[in-house]
């Protein structure tokens, strides 16, 4: 009785959280001079959030037939040829991009890319004297491109195609899981068009090897007892996408979750779970070792994790990245202690949050925010930080990229509540899986740095979500 009406709760949670994405769309993209000054923002989010759930409130007849009629088309391509539409599509789009905006890989990117050539060359595992700093999955899987090809601008490019491929064979199966095959169509399709993965894809892009290896760990976990052993390379597949994003490291939790969700028996579930810790400690373990070796200390991935949490918690903080290596402290000086300086920035991040809780909270609140209101990041390194475009030119990118995530937050509540009327809250239990991977990595960056950027590898779930609801509630209708 209790896992049911939890399942019930999830899902309403996920409504919710998707209506907040709403508000923080608008709320964030009114520009203020002080981010302490939160009135303007706030009116403007009540201001968009609410004409929306009215008008899909009052078309939910129309957006049904036209749901119907959608659904009806798509399933007419057929399996076969609408996976290989989507696939053309989606790696022309990626292409003609990165012929158009030549990539120039930027902060992060080129970090990465740089660790990647120092790895293909034969060199120490090291950037500007921290060794555990940055997380090694990405520049791991571009030094293999690199040994391969050499050094060419298109390597990145190149990664990211096959990520995008491995992206919709994952969401396919997940999908298909979810509502049948007629899930499938409208999640690769969305996948294929959505912006700011199209922008990414010619640079660097540590998200979008997330996005692939985070939806490949979802649709691998076992849905049946059956398929039990497939929970082994669904933690391998998790344990590769911690080490790309060691925010990750504690995802086996939502997992955890799931099992309770689904009132599975607890034998066949421990044994599931702990297939997937062992592949998860697998992908981890040899990295691990690494560190061990050099810090004679347990450092599962990086050393960054007091950093995450003191970026977001201080004095100047603004919720998203503050660069407080300037600021000259040496007791936050990497370079003469890497694991004693995170753990001092730790501590005083826990002292800052014990001493201004009211702060705290409302930097939690904009945290949030930044997580779930901005998906233009790729626009912003494409062309703002590469290619110093900030006119027209990057505005419409911007809001191309910020028009699609509304739309897609948008068909996801409308989609959500037609599938919740037309099978009286019964949706499919294994949805609730990318449901808390969602609510796991919100409630990490409502406490560390946020950004629009850290909710990338949920696109896999999201669309698989939109295709599943969307076949639900037409398939009821047309009875």
């Amino acid at each position: 009785m209790i896992a049911p009406l939890l399942r019930h709760a999830t899902h309403a949670a996920f409504g919710l959280a998707l209506a907040y994405a709403v508000f923080a769309v608008f709320a964030l993209n009114i520009d203020t001079a002080d981010h302490r000054d939160e009135t303007l923002p706030t009116l403007a989010g009540f201001a968009g959030v609410g004409p929306l759930l009215l008008m899909l409130w009052l078309a939910r007849a129309r957006l049904g037939a036209l749901l119907r009629a959608a659904m009806a088309r798509l399933a007419a391509i057929g399996p076969a040829r609408g996976f290989a539409a989507a696939l053309l599509l989606g790696l022309a789009l990626r292409i003609a991009w990165a012929l158009l905006v030549p990539p120039v890989p930027v902060s992060d990117g080129a970090s990465y890319l740089a660790l990647a050539r120092r790895l293909a060359s034969g060199a120490p595992y090291e950037a500007a004297g921290t060794r555990a700093y940055w997380p090694p999955g990405l520049p791991l899987a571009l030094a293999g491109w690199i040994l391969v090809l050499g050094d060419r601008w298109f390597v990145p490019l190149l990664h990211n195609l096959l990520l995008f491929g491995l992206t919709l064979a994952a969401t396919r199966r997940l999908a298909r899981r979810l509502a049948g095959q007629a899930a499938v169509l409208p999640a690769l399709l969305c996948l294929a068009l959505w912006p700011n993965h199209v922008i990414d894809a010619g640079l660097p892009s540590k998200e979008l090897q997330v996005l692939a290896l985070a939806t490949l760990a979802c649709a691998l976990y076992p849905a049946t007892p059956a398929r039990g052993r497939d929970a082994l390379p669904a933690g391998l597949a998790l344990g590769a996408a911690t080490l790309t994003q060691p925010a990750l490291l504690l995802a086996p939790s939502a997992f955890l979750a799931w099992e309770i969700l689904r009132a599975a028996p607890l034998r066949r579930a421990a044994l599931r779970l702990c297939l997937l810790l062992l592949g998860f400690a697998a992908a981890i373990a040899p990295w691990t070792a690494r560190n061990y070796g050099i810090f004679e200390r347990f450092v599962p991935v990086t050393s960054t994790g007091g950093f995450a949490l003191y970026i977001a918690n201080h004095d100047q903080a603004w919720g998203g990245w503050v660069d407080i290596a300037r600021a000259g402290d040496p007791a936050l000086d990497q370079r003469r202690d890497e694991l004693g300086a995170s753990r001092e920035a730790g501590r005083r991040a826990w002292a800052w949050i014990h001493a201004h809780p009211g702060r705290f909270a409302a930097l939690t609140a904009r945290r949030q925010q930044l997580f779930l209101g901005d998906d233009a990041a790729a626009a912003f390194n494409a062309l703002k930080r590469g290619w110093g475009i900030a006119g027209p030119a990057y505005a419409a990118a911007k809001l191309v990229s910020l028009g699609f995530w509304l739309g897609l937050v948008a068909a996801l509540l409308a989609t959500l509540a037609a599938a919740w009327h037309a099978r009286r809250g019964r949706l499919p239990v294994f949805g609730a899986l990318p449901i808390l991977l969602f609510f796991y990595l919100f409630s990490l960056h409502s406490l560390v740095e946020s950004g629009g950027r850290h909710h990338t590898a949920l696109g896999g779930g999201l669309a698989a979500l939109l295709g599943a609801w969307a076949a639900i509630a037409a398939r009821r209708r047309a009875r």
